[in-house]
């Protein structure tokens, strides 16, 4: 099991805190509400941003929604359909989209790109559903974060990218965990974010020895034709810690941590609240916590962390909470390591 021989890897020790999180005395409000229903409006769980134009995605639909940032206001807009009803005569329930990150244009191509992950893991019930292994992308301009071609609500858009080759990827890196219920330690992904190149998957689980696991794959091979290569790293954020959500920031990415599943939890003597932390995206290299985020208890479930100033004096960001209206987005800060 190559899980095994990552685990190995030496880490370098874990700093301490560097500093509290701050809560921000803004009162964000989210008008209109997120569409189309409660059942979305009370999952969203990932976002990412370009130029104050951002992408939220939920793990009940098939749609994703753009939404525009102000001072203290998310403007829900324009809805896009990311998921057909049917692929190849399958039936496709939710996307079960768990995770959404921004790479901006290049040289090569001016268009930035959109990508939303998949939880690539059963359900709570155990049930495997094809349509939650998909990593999805499209093109959108970077001044305006929208798509540069045309896109409703009904049908996924020719342009639209998608690819369920991660799935053979999970299968050889998590032999063991790999299409096993969350509440088993099965895998689950739900943070997704591109440095230098790669793309850097957080796993909620499977958590084994105090370490969850960010699975490292090259950007330029994943929308080919054999399931794409990939490294795992180690972080040692505490038992019973998955990993919620990442973002890309200067120098590396912060990482959303927070309880990896459920029934394992008994086995934990204090169920963790959800904190934030730095890490460089090298391997062996260990994260920098940042603190916990106050005010915050094990139960509240942070699932998104979306960066509104991602460096200089402070990291500024909003967390948006599963089980919570529209996200009930709430700002925080945080010195850099």
């Amino acid at each position: 099991m190559r899980l095994v021989a990552v685990a190995l890897v030496v880490l370098l020790p874990m700093a301490t805190a560097r500093a509290d999180i701050v809560p921000s005395g803004e009162s964000w409000t989210v008008v209109p509400e997120f569409a189309k229903d409660d059942d979305a409006r009370l999952s969203i769980s990932g976002a990412a941003c370009v130029a104050g134009h951002c992408l939220a995605v939920n793990d009940e639909k098939k749609y994703a929604q753009f939404f525009d940032l102000g001072h203290d206001t998310i403007v829900p807009t324009e809805v896009i359909r990311l998921l057909p009803g049917t692929i190849g005569g399958v039936e496709m329930k939710e996307l079960d989209a768990e995770g959404a990150a921004y790479v901006p244009a290049t040289a090569m191509d001016p268009n930035g790109h959109f990508y939303v992950v998949g939880s690539h893991g059963l359900g709570r019930q155990g049930a495997l559903r094809l349509s939650a292994f998909f990593l999805v992308r499209f093109p959108v301009d970077p001044h305006s974060g929208r798509p540069t071609f045309h896109f409703d609500d009904d049908t996924p858009a020719a342009e639209i990218q998608r690819t369920d080759l991660l799935r053979e990827t999970l299968k050889a890196e998590f032999a063991d965990h790999a299409e096993k219920p969350l509440d088993e330690n099965g895998v689950t992904i739900e943070g997704i974010a591109f440095l230098n190149g790669d793309m850097l998957l957080g796993l909620r689980g499977p958590s084994i020895d105090g370490e969850a696991f960010v699975m490292r794959v090259a950007a330029a091979d994943l929308f080919g034709t054999t399931p794409p290569p990939a490294t795992v790293d180690p972080l040692p954020l505490g038992d019973c810690v998955g990993i919620r959500d990442l973002a890309a920031v200067s120098g590396g990415v912060l990482v959303l941590a927070g309880r990896s599943d459920d029934d394992r939890n008994p086995t934990c003597e204090d169920p963790p609240s959800p904190s934030v932390w730095f890490w460089t995206g090298k391997p062996g290299e260990a994260p920098t916590a940042l603190g916990a985020l106050p005010g915050l208890g094990p139960d509240d479930k942070a699932e998104v962390l979306l960066t509104l100033q991602d460096e200089g004096p402070a990291y500024r960001f909003l967390v948006l909470f599963d089980g919570k209206m529209n996200g009930g987005p709430m700002e925080f800060s945080a010195d850099p390591p």
